[in-house]
């Protein structure tokens, strides 16, 4: 029995993230356990385990007067956690260019390849370029630094879906920089292939940032209009 609750709990707690993360679920949402557990097909139980697990993430907060939402987006929290991304991911492709091999570059030129494809489709992109992301990062036999990695590009996509909905050339320029990471990394240049993926992520993050500014601006002046 507690196996299965578990996997119900796991279960609910992916569903949901997934939701938050593609904006489905948008900053500051109610989550109501009635409603998603009847939206989940869920029993309360795992539900709020599930829940407690989101908390714990930081993809869900408790209000001062109870009851618990989605967590709102931050600019603090965009220049963190892509500073954290730029950080790992710099010594990630430093330290994998010394020992990947030419069948594993072509595996992530193939990728970028369905990426380019995929141009016109911001959410599957964003979902292939991840993808991209953590084969990287799996050529590194450090579990940890691909777990924190891991989580930190679960936040991410949340900035980063709103920006590619608003911004869709930047869909094209992540494709470009990465096939720039990838040729520094066939001529087995390390450091300047470390160096130009911590120069795309951090051009993700500033561009996340001129987003939301650009958002926060139209809230205003809407919230002005009506008052």
């Amino acid at each position: 029995m507690k196996i299965r609750r578990w996997s119900a709990a796991q279960s609910a707690a992916e569903v949901l993230r997934n939701q938050i993360t593609s904006g489905e679920l948008p900053p500051l949402a109610r989550l109501v356990e009635a409603d998603l557990a009847v939206g989940l097909s869920v029993s309360r139980t795992p539900l709020r385990e599930a829940l407690k697990q989101l908390e714990a993430e930081g993809f869900a907060e408790r209000l001062p007067g109870g009851g618990l939402v989605v967590t709102d987006i931050q600019p603090e929290d965009v220049r963190d956690l892509f500073w954290l991304r730029a950080v790992l991911e710099k010594a990630v492709v430093e330290e994998v260019t010394h020992t990947i091999t030419v069948e594993q570059l072509d595996d992530l030129e193939r990728m970028m390849d369905q990426m380019d494809l995929l141009r016109e489709h911001p959410d599957r992109f964003l979902a292939l370029g991840r993808d991209f992301h953590e084969a990287l990062a799996s050529l590194l036999d450090n579990q940890r630094c691909q777990a924190v990695l891991r989580q930190a590009r679960s936040h991410v996509d949340r900035y980063w879906a709103v920006t590619t909905a608003r911004r869709p050339e930047r869909v094209r320029f992540a494709s470009t920089q990465h096939r720039e990471v990838l040729a520094l990394m066939r001529q087995r240049a390390a450091e300047a292939a470390g160096a130009k993926m911590h120069e795309h992520v951090l051009a993700e993050a500033e561009v996340c940032l001129e987003t939301l500014a650009a958002l926060e601006t139209e809230a205003n002046r809407s919230r002005a209009a009506a008052g």
